[in-house]
């Protein structure tokens, strides 16, 4: 994965399109993955690990993927704040659920709001690699037409619909539509309608959730400092990206390890041994505030980042071996 952002950047700085076909390929491989693992999950049935592992390395996938694409101004960095804000909002309230043994089923739509994600990538990077128009809109054409010839074929060889088809699809039609009308927004337009489906999926956990949350009556300090968290480290941190010269790897290793415990969070939530909040708002408040600092001091903004990254790795690190009671049989 950080191969992927490597050589995205490296695209931008030698302005060699090569680098981008290689991150074209590597990005693929990577989204292929998940394909396999879903596959061999429903074939040999999922594992207590693999339940947490798998949301992490989608999340991390999309993370490594986008925030070059923000750094870079193909896409604007709000638009990528926001679609990260998600994810640790839900998160931060699937571990409120957890531990009062709520439990809220996920919805297709949220299933395909990581393919959306993830094909939004590949779609990304067709912008600074392909200059005929031509080839552009017949590659998107083919993004269309491809998804239903595999559900028809799939039909026809299985009597199995695949929806999620039809949903790749319309996303490429879309996206078609919007070059079709204006080639220089289409990027931006195409970030915009993925952070739209990306807090559509994320709906029912507030619309349907939360009510039954308040409903307990316990809604606490743990509850409130990761839902406050999860709103500000996320944009604090794609501020500091655009508007800092502080250490790209900082930044993405705060994101990356920051979305690992929140998987890990749920899985405690769910065994009663969530993080107490004074712990989760330590780091992730400080984090936050050392990354705030970085923005109102800009020329302080390296050490500031790299304080902030020990904080994270420390800090997550401690709470992946705190909770290694709970998955550490499944390694052996």
């Amino acid at each position: 994965m950080p191969l992927l952002s490597w050589l995205v950047y490296q695209g931008y700085a030698k302005h060699d399109v090569w680098y981008f076909w290689s991150a074209l390929i590597a990005g693929t491989l990577i989204g292929c993955t998940d394909w396999v693992d879903g596959m061999l999950a429903r074939k040999y049935g999922p594992t207590v690990l693999g339940g947490l592992l798998d949301p992490i390395a989608d999340k991390v996938f999309i993370a490594f993927a986008y925030m070059p694409f923000a750094d870079k101004d193909l896409v604007p960095w709000w638009a990528c704040a926001l679609m990260f804000v998600r994810e640790f909002f839900i998160t931060a309230l699937r571990s409120a659920y957890e531990q009062r043994a709520m439990t809220l089923k996920t919805s297709y739509i949220a299933k395909a709001k990581t393919w959306t994600q993830m094909q939004g990538i590949g779609v990304m990077l067709l912008f600074p690699l392909v200059d005929d128009r031509r080839i552009l809109i017949g590659l998107l054409i083919f993004g269309i037409a491809a998804p239903i010839a595999a559900m028809l074929g799939l039909w026809i060889a299985r009597k199995k619909l695949w929806r999620g088809a039809i949903a790749m699809s319309a996303s490429f039609a879309a996206i078609l539509a919007v070059f079709m009308y204006d080639e220089a927004y289409a990027p931006r337009a195409i970030m915009i309608g993925i952070v739209a489906i990306t807090w559509i999926s994320g709906l029912d956990y507030i619309i349907v959730g939360w009510p039954k949350l308040r409903a307990h009556g316990d809604f606490n300090r743990a509850d409130g400092v990761r839902l406050l968290g999860s709103i500000a480290m996320p944009i604090l941190l794609f501020a500091v990206l655009v508007f800092t010269d502080a250490p790209r790897w900082t930044l993405f290793t705060i994101l990356a390890f920051e979305l690992a415990v929140g998987g890990l969070d749920n899985l405690l939530s769910h065994h009663k041994a969530a993080t107490l909040a004074l712990a989760w708002g330590g780091r992730v408040l400080g984090i936050s505030v050392l990354l705030g600092g970085a923005l109102l001091l800009p020329q302080f903004a390296t050490p500031l980042a790299v304080v902030a990254t020990a904080i994270s790795v420390g800090g997550v690190s401690a709470e992946f071996y705190r909770g290694r009671s709970y998955y550490w049989g499944l390694l052996s």
